[in-house]
């Protein structure tokens, strides 16, 4: 806000000028949050040469240290630490600029339970009842216009990221998958303390963490990946209803232009029993 004086016919005028500076903030942030990837995904890129090399040398040297307890711990140390750097190059890589984004129209639900599936497979989630985890799917034959691989990495993410701060317990981690006006909408509830509102603006920042040992780019990559499509995610704090003292990361997918679009061919790895599913009614 600033404000000018100017003299009109012997009085003085006082002219308030507002501006909203908030629009070129914005633009002025994912232009520098542009650089930076451009920035991140070079140094990735030089990193993964010699990370590999390191990798070789480290199970040569596990191989000749098979009967030495110290050296075997610290070999495994090389490997661990060798592992993380690899995430986190893939990590940066993975919304790198490079080659546009190629939507396909997806049948959302079966992938919706496979991934899940998968990924509570990979946990080792306790089965049936006793699962954290519960699936809900509004109706089948909800169609998305999305890549699969990154449908999955977006809801691998927010599934790591509500199971990190969950509390303990079965049905402590909800997906549901749903409608929304125009958008299909994949939300995941997580039954914990709510995040600070000194952390909630960060939310979706790169290399932004609350933990240690933390990239802080899951986040960021589901923001990165939902914007090449279209899509939107936000991030919700449930204190009513059915989903009470949850956080919520709600995805609002866009559905195919062509509502006759052909649907992609997409492997599936069957239905899986390993976590109840639960069919919403339509409201």
């Amino acid at each position: 806000m600033r404000f000018t004086l100017r003299p009109l016919d012997g009085d003085d005028l006082c002219v308030l000028f507002l501006e909203d500076n908030r629009l070129l903030e914005a633009r002025n942030r994912q232009e520098k949050l542009a650089a930076m990837g451009r920035v991140s995904a070079g140094i990735a890129h030089e990193i993964r040469n010699p990370l590999t090399a390191i990798a070789q040398a480290n199970a040569l040297l596990s191989e000749d240290l098979a009967q030495d307890p110290k050296g075997e711990q610290l070999t495994r140390m090389v490997a661990s630490n060798v592992e993380r750097l690899k995430r986190l190059v893939d990590d940066v890589m993975e919304v790198a600029p490079g080659i546009a984004p190629v939507a396909l129209t997806l049948a959302v639900a079966p992938l919706v339970r496979e991934y899940c599936a998968d990924w509570a497979t990979t946990q080792r989630l306790p089965g049936g009842e006793a699962s954290p985890l519960r699936v809900e799917i509004e109706r089948d034959g909800l169609l998305v216009s999305f890549e699969p691989e990154h449908l999955r990495r977006v809801l691998i993410n927010l599934l790591d990221n509500g199971l990190r701060h969950a509390r303990p317990g079965p049905g402590a981690l909800r997906v549901q998958l749903g409608e929304d006006r125009e958008w299909v909408r994949l939300s995941v509830f997580s039954r914990a303390e709510p995040i600070p509102a000194e952390v909630e603006r960060h939310l979706f920042e790169p290399f932004f963490s609350t933990r240690s040992r933390g990239s802080g780019l899951g986040l960021y990559i589901c923001r990165e990946l939902c914007e090449r499509y279209g899509a939107r995610i936000e991030y919700h704090r449930r204190d009513a209803g059915p989903n009470a003292e949850a956080n919520e990361f709600r995805v609002l997918l866009p559905r195919p232009a062509s509502p006759g679009a052909a649907l992609a061919s997409v492997p599936s790895a069957g239905p899986d029993s390993h976590f109840p599913d639960t069919e919403l009614h339509e409201r």
